[in-house]
């Protein structure tokens, strides 16, 4: 089978839609499938529910899709079919292949615009064979929009790499991985942090100044760390936080941390429920509250019984993304639509 994945962020950014889209094309080939993925050349920053995304913009990259698309693909599968242009220039191709696409969103913004923009979504959504959501939230903020038969399939990671980690945690640290937005609640665990004396945080992402302000002497920054690189800070945590305030569909770098075996504490917000099979694999707290926060992260520092448990279920909760059982779950979708 050959099977065509759009995807309209810059691959060269981090970002979950990049991660899983990635894992999912190599599972698929690994499977003895011939997939390809087509991502902007030349994407423009622009500001997007509280992130900020590089989207496909560009002329250029206008041609680099005809061409794409030219190649004789049996399926073509789009990410985020309504951001501009890959995902709505793709839905509208006059090609035979059967579409499927994927809603990933989380935001609010995005639930607004589903809402205020109703019928155009559902209309252009009618073009797809099959509509995939990443999890029971997404299908929620898409809900306008979305017909019935739709499906859940969770995003998927090549976890191999963590899994493999060894661990020699150092006492008292906490690792916190993720971009410096409102949303993903860095502030909140840095003030946290002024609450836990005795405790040390490492910070891998980009940071702003002004947030590099607020931290105290037991704040490192690391800046912006490739995620093929990401498994090797997953030694040496005590455990990682992510206190998000929202708008998280999953949480993919949640899932990498509990599959190299790091405790986690994450807020108490739909798409961590979800990634943490309802905090059965996590410590879950109420976001936007340092002193909750900084209340858990104690219990979890000192407390090794809690840390083993949330291990041991955050091992097995992280298999349900393995790249090579949701390219299984994709692979049944891509044939149901294929003629006999």
């Amino acid at each position: 089978m050959r099977i065509l994945h759009v995807l309209p962020y810059d691959l060269r950014q981090p970002g979950g839609v990049q991660t899983h889209t990635l894992a999912l094309s190599r599972a698929l080939n690994d499977l003895g499938h011939e997939s390809r993925l087509l991502a902007p050349s030349k994407p423009w920053r622009v500001a997007l529910g509280g992130t900020r995304a590089d989207l496909a913009l560009h002329p250029r990259d206008l041609l680099a899709l005809r061409d794409a698309l030219r190649w004789p693909h049996d399926i073509l599968h789009i990410q985020e079919p309504m951001l501009p242009l890959y995902g709505l220039c793709s839905l509208l191709h006059p090609g035979a292949a059967p579409i499927v696409v994927t809603l990933h969103s989380a935001e609010p913004v995005a639930s607004r615009f589903y809402r205020w923009t109703n019928p155009l979504p559902r209309l252009l959504l009618r073009r797809a064979s099959a509509l995939i959501c990443a999890s029971e939230v997404s299908r929620t903020v898409a809900g306008p929009a979305i017909r019935a038969g739709s499906r859940v399939i969770v995003p998927c990671l090549d976890l191999e790499m963590f899994r493999e980690v060894r661990r020699e945690p150092e006492p008292n640290t906490i690792l916190f991985v993720g971009r410096d937005e409102p949303r993903k609640g860095l502030p909140v665990l840095l003030e946290a942090m002024k609450r836990l004396p005795n405790a040390r945080l490492i910070v891998a992402g980009p940071v702003s100044d002004e947030t590099r302000a607020r931290a105290d002497d037991s704040a490192t920054f690391l800046g912006p760390v490739a995620h093929d690189r990401l498994h090797e800070l997953m030694a040496a945590p005590t455990c990682a936080a992510f206190p998000s305030l929202g708008g998280e569909a999953l949480g993919l770098a949640l899932v990498e941390a509990m599959a190299a075996g790091v405790p986690v504490v994450a807020s108490d917000i739909d798409g961590y429920r979800v990634a943490t099979d309802q905090g059965r694999a996590a410590l879950l707290t109420p976001p936007g509250q340092p002193d909750v926060l900084a209340e858990h992260l104690q219990s979890l520092l000192s407390s090794e019984a809690v840390r083993n448990e949330l291990v041991a279920n955050g091992k097995k909760t992280a298999d349900r993304f393995d790249a090579r059982r949701v390219a299984e779950q994709h692979l049944d979708l891509y044939q149901s639509l294929l003629p006999a």
